[in-house]
């Protein structure tokens, strides 16, 4: 820091009133005062070692004069300005003020080039090395060894290397410098069906999401999180909340914290089902007799999808009935419905007496 103190007076020079302070050595035009090779090619500086197989665009093509002052200058290797305004002077997404609060990440508050190599580099986003992601971890170690103490884990959470799928490492974005389209993140991964260590395989959301005429409301609001978390859960399906793991348990309401979220627990709980749930036949809560009536109440999930359907009320159009996948046979009615499953005949309920 007291080196680059005490050349400050002459770098105020660089560049001149007008312009750069000598032409852009990239495209060969001029070098000193005549056409000849650049900076690297005339083995002034020859290229870094090998293994740098990331390179920085301007340093592949010799713009040395983007960062550094002139070549014919004593003050060889140079920056033109502080290093974090040369950086800017390109990814102008990153030209924010850095005496907002809400941009106060620490990465943020250094040179860029404390964590990316200027010219090349063997990581992606040109960062200097992997453990430069663990040093950043030490800030949230706590967090990180509970979520990987959980049961339920994103293979994706790994703080070392997949921190930026989600999270912004210099702008704030939302809350904890997630990026604003939470769920534009997740389907860039959930955009084909996803092979699990347990045989099962996970649904191409993105796919449902193009093709499904009825989506759950906290879909369409773009808030995967709302319902999951990507980093570890006591819950399968790395859900937020408490959630039954199986098809069939007697209810509680804590099973369900998940759900009450964003519903009334009156939908399933409520003695009369008017006013709660268009799911009853007269005044009787037709989902308090699946989940709280029976000794093995059966879960939403085995007549409601999660994320879309091609059916109302997130009907599914199979219900699972042990190794069988069944038709669930559900219709609407003006005044109710009708559905035949694997558990019982057809019936048909509706709202008026």
């Amino acid at each position: 820091m007291v080196w680059f103190l005490a050349i400050c007076p002459v770098l105020a020079q660089y560049p001149p009133p007008g312009g750069e302070p000598y032409p852009k050595i990239a495209t060969a035009e001029v070098c000193l005062s005549e056409p000849g090779p650049g900076c690297m090619t005339a083995e002034c500086h020859p290229m870094e070692p090998a293994g740098r197989r990331i390179l920085h665009p301007p340093y592949l093509e010799e713009r040395c004069g983007k960062c550094h002052v002139a070549p014919d200058s004593v003050l060889l290797a140079v920056l033109r300005v502080w290093p974090n305004g040369v950086c800017v002077s390109c990814h102008l997404d990153l030209a924010w003020d850095f005496t907002q609060a809400d941009v106060q990440h620490p990465p943020g508050r250094h040179y860029c080039t404390t964590c990316h190599e200027p010219h090349g580099g063997r990581v992606r986003n040109l960062l200097r090395d992997e453990t430069r992601l663990a040093e950043c971890a030490a800030c949230h170690e706590d967090f990180l060894r509970e979520s990987q103490s959980k049961p339920f884990r994103h293979r994706h959470f790994d703080l070392r290397t997949e921190c930026g799928f989600c999270h912004y490492a210099h702008r704030s974005g939302l809350g904890k410098f997630v990026k604003e389209n939470s769920a534009e993140s997740c389907l860039t991964c959930h955009d084909l069906g996803i092979a699990m260590e347990d045989g099962r395989t996970l649904e191409n959301v993105k796919r449902s999401l193009q093709q499904a005429p009825v989506v759950h409301e906290a879909m369409e609001q773009q808030s995967c999180p709302a319902c999951h978390t990507p980093h570890g859960s006591d819950q399968p399906f790395l859900l937020t909340e408490g959630y039954p793991s199986g098809s069939y348990e007697a209810y509680s309401i804590e099973q369900y914290e998940l759900c009450w979220k964003c519903h009334d627990p009156a939908l399933v709980g409520g003695k009369a089902g008017e006013g709660a749930t268009e799911f009853r036949d007269g005044s009787r809560n037709l989902h308090g007799v699946h989940l709280v009536g029976l000794r093995r109440g059966r879960a939403c999930h085995l007549c409601h999808t999660a994320h879309t359907s091609q059916k109302p009320h997130l009907i599914r159009e199979m219900v699972a009935f042990q190794e069988w996948n069944a038709p669930l046979g559900y219709e609407t009615f003006p005044d109710g419905g009708r559905c035949a499953t694997p558990c019982h005949r057809e019936k048909e309920y509706h709202r008026e007496e």
